[in-house]
């Protein structure tokens, strides 16, 4: 049960006031609040007009739990989501995620808020830039010019529903179809089972320049709207011909299951008579180009299928085509993703940081693979991932190992995958002998050093500093350094810089410091209420005007609780956070928020109780005020008369403060 220094009981109110501030009146604040309405109602603020709309329309477009989960791996604790907070050395997950408020909080930084101050902490930008930086990342114009025109190729919307109707046209050819029947004998000589050309609607696009244009003549999908989805091209003379055509189609799913893109893999028949008429030999692989919703470097094959897993894996293994997560899939392998034709960059990495914490690398046995191997492994360290290489036997891809050997043995190869630093150093020291060719080794340790001082500062960034130490003992052994040698050559690169501080982290707002428990307690009691009760709000703005709060921060949250109120607009958690620009009063609202809803249920007085406990407690702060004028005033001459009045009116204010009625006669 909560004590009564934290939900305070009514009859504890008028103890609780304060002696040190002057207050209004009852009457001036009733004409208080007549004024502050009507400048409200005359401004043309963010409230009504169109910069809280579109702040709103950012918000409902944005899960907090995808935008957290995209730079943070979150792990689901009941009805919440835990991380490590990357703000401060947390050995326990503390950052919290509430899906239902839409808000997150860490309780030892004291940070928190809702999407927009995720960012404005995480990219150390203010609001316009957050803002900016969410609605690109929800496809949101925020520019004055008109909103995308339903129908048009600048609407997301059309976008997804034409390249639904795409992916169908493409399976359904594949299928039925007398100019798919090559793909599907293709297909069943690659082992490619019926179930799996129905799991990952597998298509054929036809040999046929106007194949797909001629099929949409009859829908709303316009050959500009077919462009705009990547799958048209236009020569140069103006005319659309079907990107993919001659190509089997794997088509590309975000993690909502929404067609956005398609990789084509050219049909060995389909080339072979290309190239018999003199046409030039095609690119055995061709990829949607960047459009309005897909991008390479956000999105990852079958990741929306791991996503959807019963199980959630311990870690991703990340192969390089499309019939290689296939034949993963189809030995019960379900854990497996592959790149979309660009090689793996830091977005992707974050990507998959969201559902794994280990990554294994599956690299082509050519020469090939092993160079984009030794490329990405420098992108790893510096993002302080556990990653694992795996190399294939015999210049093998994984869809060739797996039709020749069976899914056990590819996870035993898989369990014996290195390490990065071991294949580092393997592909460092291949062919040299330490304890002879000292120059060389030198050289060598040199490259492995500077890759790894690009990992982040584990002593500002991660907890995992044993990790650190473990790797510098691996190398001092396989070089036969002393590890502090090496532990200071990796100080000297880093160069020991800690990170430059902005003005800005050092906010000189006076909400900077402001916690619910630093805040006066009928304030704190008071927000708490219209947290957990918003139709409290009519009876609180009748009573209390914000210019009778002592604490600049509970203030602000109330003004903007009484715009919204005057404005005939909601005032609701999620509104009244989405109004906020200030990261400090967002943090300071889901701290109360979480306080509220931790006393609902648990006090024994009910809401409207309460209220007017709060209202009786600014009431006695009120009476106070006018008091110690009073008192004043009898400092000064005054004559007989008005002496005894200004008594008597300090008499009768004690007995309202105290609740008790004036003396009756008999």
């Amino acid at each position: 049960m909560f004590s009564k220094e934290e939900t305070i009981a009514p009859s504890s109110f008028p103890q609780a006031c304060s002696d040190s501030d002057d207050r209004l009146t009852p009457q001036f604040r009733r004409a208080g609040h007549g004024l502050h309405r009507a400048s409200k109602l005359l401004q043309e603020d963010s409230v009504s007009g169109p910069a809280f709309e579109i702040k709103d329309r950012v918000r409902q477009s944005t899960d907090i739990v995808d935008l957290v989960g995209s730079y943070l791996q979150l792990r689901r604790q009941g009805s919440i989501y835990v991380a490590n907070c990357p703000w401060h050395d947390d050995q326990r997950p503390s950052l919290q995620v509430n899906p239902t408020r839409q808000s997150w909080k860490c309780w030892v930084c004291d940070l928190g808020g809702d999407v927009f101050s995720f960012v404005m902490k995480r990219d150390n930008v203010d609001f316009m830039e957050a803002l900016r930086i969410l609605a690109s990342r929800a496809g949101i114009q925020l520019t004055a010019s008109a909103p995308a025109r339903p129908g048009s190729v600048d609407d997301k919307q059309t976008l997804f529903d034409a390249m639904q109707w795409i992916q169908n046209q493409y399976h359904q050819c594949l299928l039925k179809s007398d100019a798919g029947a090559e793909a599907r004998e293709y297909l069943a000589r690659r082992n490619v089972t019926s179930s799996s050309i129905d799991k990952f609607r597998i298509g054929f696009a036809p040999d046929d320049w106007n194949w797909l244009t001629d099929r949409a003549r009859t829908t709303s999908h316009s050959p500009e709207i077919l462009k705009a989805c990547g799958v048209l091209g236009e020569s140069q003379t103006g005319t659309h011909y079907d990107r993919f055509k001659g190509r089997i189609i794997f088509p590309i799913l975000d993690l909502q299951r929404r067609t956005i893109g398609f990789g084509g893999r050219v049909l060995p028949e389909v080339a072979a008579r290309q190239q018999s008429q003199g046409q030039r030999e095609p690119a055995k692989y061709v990829n949607s180009p960047e459009t309005r919703i897909f991008s390479k470097s956000d999105n990852l094959y079958g990741l929306h299928f791991v996503r959807d897993a019963v199980t959630r894996p311990q870690e991703l293994i990340v192969v390089e085509g499309y019939t290689d997560v296939v034949a993963a899939w189809q030995s019960g392998l379900d854990n497996v993703v592959a790149v979309l034709g660009t090689a793996l960059n830091q977005r992707h990495l974050r990507l998959m940081k969201r559902f794994v914490e280990r990554i294994v690398l599956v690299l082509d046995g050519d020469a090939a693979g092993r160079k984009r191997a030794n490329e990405t492994l420098e992108l790893f360290f510096e993002a302080d991932v556990d990653v694992r290489v795996l190399t294939l036997p015999d210049e093998m891809d994984p869809c060739e190992f797996l039709q020749q050997n069976s899914a056990g043995e590819f996870r035993e190869l898989i369990a014996s995958s290195v390490d990065a630093l071991d294949h580092k150093l393997q592909c460092e020291l291949s062919g040299i002998d330490v304890t002879r060719d000292t120059h060389r080794a030198s050289a060598a340790l040199e490259n492995i050093l500077q890759m790894f001082a690009r990992r982040p500062n584990t002593s500002l960034v991660s907890s995992n500093v044993l990790r650190e130490q473990q790797m510098l003992a691996r190398m001092a052994r396989q070089f036969q350094v002393d590890i502090e040698t090496l532990r200071q050559r990796v100080l000297d690169l880093r160069g020991r810089v800690r990170p430059q501080v902005r003005a800005s982290d050092e906010s000189s707002s006076a909400t900077a410091s402001a916690r619910a428990t630093q805040l006066d307690p009928k304030e704190r009691e008071l927000l708490e209420i219209l947290l957990q009760d918003e139709s409290q709000l009519n009876f609180a703005v009748e009573n209390i005007s914000p210019g009778q709060f002592a604490t600049e921060a509970a203030r602000s949250l109330y003004e903007v609780y009484c715009e919204r109120f005057y404005s005939g607009q909601s005032a609701d958690f999620t509104s009244v956070m989405t109004q906020l620009e200030d990261p400090q009063l967002k943090s300071l609202l889901a701290e109360l928020d979480e306080q509220a809803a931790l006393k609902r249920g648990k006090t024994e007085f009910d809401v409207r109780q309460r209220l007017e406990a709060v209202i009786h407690a600014f009431e006695c702060l009120n009476l106070d005020a006018v008091n110690r004028q009073a008192i004043a005033k009898l400092s000064q001459p005054l004559s007989h008369e008005e002496e005894t009045q200004t008594l008597q009116e300090i008499v009768e204010r004690a007995r309202q403060r105290q609740g008790l009625s004036a003396p009756t006669d008999g």
